[in-house]
């Protein structure tokens, strides 16, 4: 009979809050990231340029708001991937790979459900953190929008989630210990529009950020630190396209852990 849903989510909640009790300075850090990687853009940016042309090429009305939420989605999404991807690394280093994947519940209910605590608690606090200087810029209405960037970041979480197993997977058909995940998390990054705008990349990039779906929670940050009130439509839309990714990279990422997990097992790699 395999481990229940609510077992594995409350089993790793646990572990999560231990690990962190233990380890306050990582709640430190996760809470000022999200400013330390604002200043050092905004200070880039005033010193080789300036926040109007920065404003121009993204088109966006506040580039404070922007910076901040775009920081704290990203330090969210590389928490996402790290949780995923490194999961196989993790117990093959503490010598427990070989024992979860021989367990009754399927590997892929394992990584999924495992990540799930981790990558809210890693969610809530990068975006909750910025709340107090988006108050201060924005008042009401910017907490407003952040609260609803928080939303969005959950949704976008579910697609981050499949692609990050798909990450973890081709991680568990590599008999040694390489960090699959560390090299891929800087090109998603890129790609996703985090740091660059997406027009300014080569056309190949272009086309691979359309299936990236932080592409699209950052585009959400976009429009709420341009338009006071956003289309509802717009975010919709984007929602959308997240639904799409959410089916296509949990379906794929499923089928793909199956096949290389019996290939790795043939083989001797786990």
């Amino acid at each position: 009979m395999g481990t229940s849903v609510w077992m594995i989510l409350r089993a790793n909640f646990y572990s999560l809050v231990c690990w962190y009790k233990n380890n306050k300075w990582l709640l430190v850090s996760i809470v000022i990231w999200p400013y330390l990687m604002s200043f050092v853009i905004l200070a880039m940016g005033v010193l080789y340029g300036s926040l109007e042309s920065f404003k121009e090429r993204l088109s966006i009305a506040n580039p404070v708001l922007y910076v901040l939420t775009t920081s704290a989605i990203a330090m969210s999404s590389v928490g996402i991937i790290d949780a995923v991807a490194n999961f196989t690394i993790y117990h093959r280093w503490i010598g427990t790979l070989p024992y979860l994947v021989m367990t009754p519940t399927k590997t892929y209910k394992v990584l999924l459900f495992s990540s799930i605590p981790e990558s809210m608690i890693n969610i809530t606090l990068s975006v909750v953190a910025i709340i107090p200087a988006v108050a201060y810029f924005e008042g009401l209405l910017g907490v407003a929008k952040v609260t609803m960037v928080l939303l969005i970041v959950y949704i976008g979480m579910m697609p981050l989630l499949g692609l990050s197993i798909l990450i973890a997977s081709f991680t568990l058909g590599i008999k040694g210990e390489e960090d699959v995940a560390s090299s891929l998390t800087p090109f998603i990054l890129l790609v996703s529009g985090v740091f660059y705008p997406i027009e300014i990349l080569p056309r190949i990039l272009q086309y691979v950020s359309t299936i990236m779906p932080t592409r699209y929670v950052i585009e959400v940050a976009r429009i709420l630190a341009t338009y006071a009130i956003p289309e509802a439509k717009l975010l919709f839309a984007l929602l959308y396209l997240l639904a799409i990714l959410t089916i296509g990279y949990n379906s794929i990422s499923a089928l793909t852990l199956r096949s290389i997990e019996k290939w790795a097992k043939k083989r001797g790699g786990i």
